[in-house]
């Protein structure tokens, strides 16, 4: 379900002066219980600061808390703050820490090492993917000047530690969803003696400190990372798992089989031609639910001919969303005709693709194909690059298809590993990128601050236009104004076809029935600590 941005924070606050919290106790870990969870064909960095995977997000949620947490249906709750306070201007958060806090070290975990945190991600030296989080998502004061690299002084960065338990958070605009974004994948303490002493090494299992209910023991490239319970987790003894072992498999169908003959107990995702049969086979077992992840074709505007907008128009015109996603991927998958996904109480704008007769949809795609200087005697020839997981090859592939078929294009696929695909778009030879984002909460903001060009997420698109709509959205206080402008804004990042909308995503795990705890949420948060094992 989608949810807006305030309710959740409401909630927080109510639960946190009646104590509710406390329902999150249990009693001590079974003996040596394991769960094995998939974790896709690869594991990239885990490095707290710099990772951006919403795959690795699985293990750093298990191994590092931050200042909130979420519960099984995606809902906030007090992570290492136990409360917070939020100015009447929207433009401070002032946490508080609960007491005793440690680090797997067994040293104490103070607000400086949220501080260090912030401030190491938005580091230009750093080089985080993620930076533009507090840069403009969540506008912390000084953040831009700093990630920038036009004011190098951390102090100017408006996260402070007035004490041992108090973390000051000011913001140069106000951003009603700030909280959503205070989680251990956002915002997780830093242990800076372990980064002073081994540099990038401080993540390998022998050298990391680390905050969270488990700590990481091991880390075999290709093979798996395993986690144990952290005996200095403030709330140690409502963990009830004692290991958890996240598996590299080579594609879903082998995670398929794994799960089958009893080696994972979760899957990081399902195939969708596999979908009906394991839900007659499994029930409940299967779970496929709403999604915060928007899937597009993104266009090189930096290589021509993909500098063209009559080109990357007739692009996006010539695909059959309908034929695509509903009768060749399907698994959930919803057909999308704007760059947000579909989100309640937001009007938003859509491509006139989609509202279009197949045949003039058709025609103008021929039209604009041939005003961009291509067609039989001028052919096109071109390369998505995609990764080689399921249904977003299935999506690369049947483009390619259509796009010879309507505009006689040479589309090929370059499908790879998940590593391979993050290192063509940083290469920036790309043609066309089969692309996707998973929203950090179901708000138009969450996708829109990542477009803006002063996000830097590399796609070299510049405009004044949008961003002057953003900075109108983000000093509106009233959510229905905000959001109108914000349809703004993302209408002028539709009329640029940039990108070419194609689907919302669905989440999917296969979940054996043992594991208990689980709720399925659109951001597809599930923290190990909230899940236990059914005796058989």
């Amino acid at each position: 379900m989608a949810f807006s941005c305030r309710r959740p924070l409401q909630a927080a606050s109510l639960a946190i002066g009646l104590g509710l919290f406390g329902v999150l106790s249990a009693g001590p870990a079974a003996a040596d219980s394991v769960l094995n969870r998939g974790i896709g064909a690869t594991i990239g960095t885990l490095d707290p600061q710099v990772n951006f995977l919403a795959t690795e997000g699985f293990i750093l949620d298990d191994i590092y808390e931050g200042l909130i947490d979420y519960d099984a249906n995606g809902q906030i709750v007090p992570g290492a703050a136990e409360k917070w306070d939020i100015s009447d201007d929207g433009l401070t958060y002032t946490f508080h820490l609960r007491d005793g806090l440690k680090w797997s070290s067994g040293e104490p975990l103070v607000a400086q090492d949220f501080v260090n945190g912030i401030v190491r991600t938005l580091d230009p030296a750093t080089a985080s993917d993620k930076a533009y989080i507090f840069v403009t998502t969540v506008a912390v004061a000084g953040a831009g000047d700093f990630n920038g690299g036009t004011n190098k002084d951390p102090a100017s960065v408006g996260v402070t530690a007035p004490d041992a338990k108090t973390l000051v958070i000011k913001l140069a605009k106000p951003a009603p969803y700030a909280l959503l974004l205070m989680s251990s994948f956002y915002a997780p303490p830093l242990h800076k003696p372990s980064l002073d002493k081994f540099g990038k090494d401080f993540i390998k299992p022998e050298n990391i400190v680390s905050n969270g209910a488990y700590k990481m023991v091991e880390n075999v490239p290709q093979s798996h990372v395993t986690l144990v319970r952290n005996p200095n987790y403030w709330d140690a003894g409502s963990v009830k798992i004692d290991k958890i072992v996240y598996k590299v498999t080579e594609d879903d169908n082998t995670a398929v089989k794994l799960w089958r003959a009893g080696d994972l107990d979760i899957t990081i995702d399902i195939p969708s031609d596999q979908i009906d049969k394991l839900k007659a086979e499994f029930g409940d077992q299967v779970h496929v639910s709403p999604s915060t992840e928007t899937v597009y074709e993104s266009f090189n505007l930096k290589k021509p001919p993909f500098d063209n907008p009559k080109l990357r128009e007739a692009l996006s015109l010539a695909v059959d969303r309908d034929a695509l996603i509903n009768k060749v991927v399907k698994g959930g998958y919803s057909v999308n005709c704007g760059y947000t996904i579909p989100i309640a109480d937001y009007d938003a704008p859509k491509v006139p693709d989609c509202a279009m007769a197949k045949a003039d949809r058709i025609a103008k795609a021929k039209q604009l194909f041939a005003d961009a200087g291509f067609g039989p005697d001028k052919p096109l020839s071109l390369a998505i690059e995609s990764t080689n997981s399921d249904s977003p090859k299935k999506i690369a592939e049947t483009i390619a298809v259509m796009w010879k078929q309507t505009l006689g294009i040479d589309a090929k696929v370059h499908a790879q590993d998940r590593d391979g695909w993050l290192a063509a778009f940083s290469a920036g030879t790309w043609d066309v990128f089969n692309d996707d984002l998973v929203g950090d909460f179901a708000g138009p903001e969450s996708y829109l601050s990542y477009m803006d060009p002063r996000a830097e997420s590399g796609y070299n698109w510049p405009s004044p236009e949008f961003e002057a709509a953003m900075d109108k959205a983000v000093a509106t206080s009233d959510k229905a104004a905000r959001y109108k402008l914000l349809a703004e804004a993302e209408k002028v990042l539709l009329d640029s076809y940039l990108t070419a909308p194609i689907a919302a995503g669905p989440n999917r795990h296969l979940v054996r029935s043992t594991v208990k705890g689980w709720g399925d949420n659109p951001p597809d948060w599930h923290s190990s600590r909230l899940l236990s094992i059914a005796p058989q």
